[in-house]
């Protein structure tokens, strides 16, 4: 970031996972679980451990789907970013 420039405060990151990802695909399904899991140590909505039990998922497919979904989430983030410094 360069020297003087303020971030957004107001960036509401889980909007945008929607935005990027889709409001109910699997990638951002798996980002959230991810997410609340590693929040509330699996305590709310269980763990992945159990999501994957449950769904026949190995945790590698697991691991991939939602790294996949945070690159895509920095790659459109960091394009908008680009877009409003250009216009700046």
């Amino acid at each position: 970031m360069a020297a003087g420039v303020t971030p957004d405060a107001t960036f509401d990151l889980l909007a945008f996972s929607g935005t990027v990802l889709g409001e109910k695909s699997e990638e951002r399904h798996i980002l959230l679980l991810w997410a609340r899991s590693m929040a509330t140590g699996g305590g709310v909505g269980g763990s992945v451990s159990e999501y994957c039990l449950r769904t026949g998922r190995s945790r590698a497919t697991f691991d991939r789907i939602r790294i996949r979904a945070c690159e895509r989430i920095v790659e459109a983030k960091n394009r908008a970013d680009s877009q409003d410094d250009a216009a700046r």
